[in-house]
């Protein structure tokens, strides 16, 4: 099912094209990279060698396997890990498949299913006030240590010159600098002392995915912030002030939590 899910899922194509220069037409930056392999919804997707790191697990069996075609792990073993029995047998699951596909995951990768964080929801409503909680913790945090001191004010100035507050916080600019697409200019070092007094210049941006650069960012961002739907609901009164809208995002997490979806209806009567 999850080779399935892979294949029909319609991922958006990733470029680095700055528009509307004509001149970024002609570019290639997507030749030879993971995600230029289907550029279409409907395009059947086809690996190379070359794109997704190809190798040789047995040389004799000839067992093909792909580093970065599928970089996510979806491991269903259907093991109670909350007794002791079944988290031995979970480890040993697990031992097994790291030598399988060492590759893609490790013995540090572990986590027992009980003790994982829950999956969030790829629903469209949901996604959009998780990044306006996201936005609102990272603004919080910074204002923070500019006041403690830990950023200085002209620090806090250029960091402002590569990541736009005004709407929302982007670091299309900032992380297109870091991969040396665009040419770094002088407020880089200090945007790069900001993000390491936040924590967060240990992200890494990957070139081999379908995922855009600023997804990756604010999906590292939610590990390093320790993220979570409880800590949402805390927060929601304060970046959420008009009551009606504050109403509809507690009916929405509250309509997750019991599996249903949220909905305005109106019943018609038809007449004979």
């Amino acid at each position: 099912m999850h080779d399935l899910n892979s294949e029909w899922t319609p991922m958006q194509f990733t470029g680095e094209r700055l528009e509307p220069n004509i001149l970024n037409w002609f570019r290639l930056e997507q030749w030879g990279k993971g995600n230029s392999s289907r550029l279409f919804y409907n395009e059947v997707p086809k690996p190379t060698w070359f794109r997704y790191g190809g190798h040789l697990d047995n040389p004799e069996k000839t067992l093909h396997s792909f580093t970065n075609a599928d970089q996510e792990h979806k491991f269903v073993f259907g093991i109670d890990t909350t007794t002791p029995e079944g988290r031995e047998q979970f480890k040993k699951e697990w031992e097994t498949a790291c030598q399988l596909v060492p590759e893609l995951i490790s013995k540090e990768d572990m986590v027992y299913p009980h003790e994982a964080q829950p999956l969030l929801s790829e629903e469209p409503h949901f996604r959009r006030v998780w990044q306006h909680y996201r936005e609102h913790l990272f603004k919080l945090r910074f204002a923070y240590l500019v006041q403690e001191g830990k950023i200085s004010e002209s620090d806090a100035a250029s960091f402002r010159n590569y990541v736009d507050f005004n709407g929302g916080a982007s670091f299309t600019t900032y992380l297109y600098s870091q991969l040396g697409l665009i040419q770094k200019g002088e407020d880089f070092e200090a945007a790069q002392r900001v993000l390491e007094a936040l924590g967060l210049s240990k992200v890494e941006i990957s070139r081999k995915t379908a995922q855009s650069y600023e997804e990756q960012f604010w999906d590292q961002f939610d590990v390093i912030f320790e993220l979570s739907e409880e800590g949402l609901q805390r927060e929601i009164p304060a970046f959420i002030t008009d009551p009606s809208n504050k109403a509809k995002v507690e009916a929405l997490i509250s309509g997750r939590k019991y599996g249903a979806v949220p909905e305005t209806t109106q019943k018609l009567e038809i007449s004979a």
